[in-house]
């Protein structure tokens, strides 16, 4: 059986993209608007938000990963503007990619395997 979905944005939930001090910008505020959004896109059937609990990419967050790229420093509004990119509903938003620099500089667990 072929998996029936097409995409996947992975929303860290973890807690520090998820920090209350992040107020309605948290990580599990912008992946349960996001998934609201997709299903109001009426893409429920073949777009999965998901929640994942750490993308280990602490420095940088909120983070969400889709078709492999990290987008960071995200928030509700600008998470919406990747997904509008990805699915051709927007301009596609290459400025909101982590930085292969900024991610050498950072110190989570991801960055130093890669070193």
């Amino acid at each position: 059986m072929k998996y029936p979905f097409e995409k996947h944005f992975l929303v860290c939930t973890g807690a520090r993209c998820s920090d209350p001090d992040r107020g309605e910008e948290r990580g599990e505020c912008i992946q349960a608007e996001l998934k609201h959004y997709n299903k109001k896109k009426g893409r429920k059937s073949t777009v999965r938000v998901c929640a994942v609990s750490c993308l280990d990419l602490c420095d940088h967050g909120p983070n969400m990963i889709a078709d492999g790229v990290v987008y960071s420093h995200l928030d509700r509004a600008l998470a919406q503007a990747v997904y509008d990119g990805i699915m051709g509903d927007g301009i596609a938003r290459e400025d909101l990619e982590l930085d292969v620099r900024e991610f050498l500089a950072g110190s989570s667990a991801a960055v130093k395997k890669e070193r």
